[in-house]
């Protein structure tokens, strides 16, 4: 039996949870016979069991020919089967790849669709706050132009029909993502290129249910999709009302500073911020609400992880992947309106006020976290793979 090969690129490597999944999916398939290789611009660590990392050499930029040429030649001399590409920092490169190699190209969108747009909105708007010449661009133009015209959509549509054009499997996180992008791009329903593979979540040894009076964040702190300041003002609506409670902040990131600072000025009391760590599991064992505020999120792996270890979640519901995660609300989680600070802050008031609610619901989102086990997620990697290797 011949050894089939997958090489996965990644922008930088380990990072987030793009590439805890690269992880996840190349453990699993390293036990069916596969080699794994994950191809990276800037790399944290090497050392691996499953998987061989390679770092692009320093002089090659992310999006340019040079490293399309080193990518084809790293595909050629490992003799690799199947190219996966998550996100899209490659797309100008792929028919080069394509028309350069003898490989299946996998493409796996680790986002909601139009991340890139929402993203570069809230990024233009946000530097536009101390500037009045940016803040009329984009009360009088960008802002015009994306809500009535859409050009912003349009464009990013077509790179991903050109994407779409290329790969051999496009790869979305929920059915909801998949209906929108047929649609956007007029594909016919039964188009099989296209496949749903939700993110995998792993089932906890043990979990406590004797749980802390502590709200949680989980996630990279930056502004333009995180909006943890919005968490900072709503903590700041309630937290009299709940002196018994804290707000821990578990991650870092740009923001974090500015976060900070926020929280000084507006004198908010029992919020800590913990930053980076390895052993997230001990907060989701004492927390009891997970609190996400983000303005998109693909399948973000925080909630899940929370509600396989009982810490009930509360978000905007922003995204496909957010809804059916949580839904439905009130039993699996808490879905709000986007983006209504108020609404939210009382929905939390409420479940911090319903300890039997709480509890019940606790033991819900358990339940619903099962839905998400590895074992679905990696099956569904390995049988892509198998059929793109046949």
């Amino acid at each position: 039996m011949m050894i089939k090969r997958v090489l996965f690129f990644h922008e930088e490597f380990p990072c987030g949870g793009a590439e805890r999944v690269t992880l996840d999916i190349g453990e699993h398939i390293s036990a069916h016979g596969y080699e794994v290789y994950v191809l990276a611009h800037r790399v944290k660590r090497l050392d691996y069991d499953h998987l061989t990392v390679i770092q692009i050499p320093e002089k090659c930029e992310v999006r340019s020919l040079t490293n399309a040429n080193y990518i084809v030649e790293v595909i050629n001399t490992l003799s690799i089967d199947v190219f996966v590409l998550p996100v899209w920092p490659l797309y100008d490169e792929l028919e080069y790849i394509k028309g350069n190699t003898s490989c299946k190209l996998a493409f796996a969108l680790h986002s909601a669709p139009l991340w890139e747009v929402i993203c570069g909105l809230n990024d233009k708007k946000n530097r536009s706050k101390n500037s009045l010449p940016r803040l009329l661009l984009w009360y009088l133009l960008v802002y015009p132009k994306t809500k009535w015209i859409k050009t912003y959509d349009a464009s990013i549509i077509n790179v991903h029909k050109k994407i779409y054009s290329v790969v051999d499997r496009y790869i979305v996180l929920c059915e909801g993502y998949r209906s929108f992008l047929v649609r956007k791009m007029k594909l016919y329903l039964t188009d099989s290129k296209m496949c749903v593979i939700h993110n995998s979540q792993a089932v906890p040894l043990s979990v406590n249910l004797d749980k802390k009076k502590q709200i949680l964040f989980v996630g990279r702190m930056n502004y333009v999709d995180k909006r943890i300041d919005r968490l900072i003002d709503i903590w700041g609506m309630i937290y009299r009302n709940v002196p018994e409670w804290e707000l821990i902040l578990v991650g870092d990131g740009s923001e974090r500073e500015t976060l900070e600072l926020k929280v000084q000025r507006m004198k908010l009391e029992r919020v800590r911020f913990v930053g980076h760590s390895d052993k997230v599991s001990d907060y989701y064992q004492d927390a009891s609400i997970l609190c996400l505020t983000s303005t998109f999120e693909g399948w973000p792996l925080c909630l899940t992880e929370a509600q396989s270890y009982g810490v009930v979640p509360i978000a905007f519901d922003c995204t496909a992947g957010v809804h059916e995660i949580l839904s439905p609300s009130g039993v699996n989680g808490s879905l709000i309106t986007p983006f209504k600070k108020k609404k939210y802050a009382r929905a939390l008031l409420e479940l911090i006020n319903n300890p039997k609610q709480l509890q019940k619901m606790r033991l819900n989102v358990i339940r619903k976290s099962k839905e998400y086990s590895s074992e679905v997620a990696r099956n569904k990697w390995l049988e892509l793979f198998n059929s793109l290797c046949r």
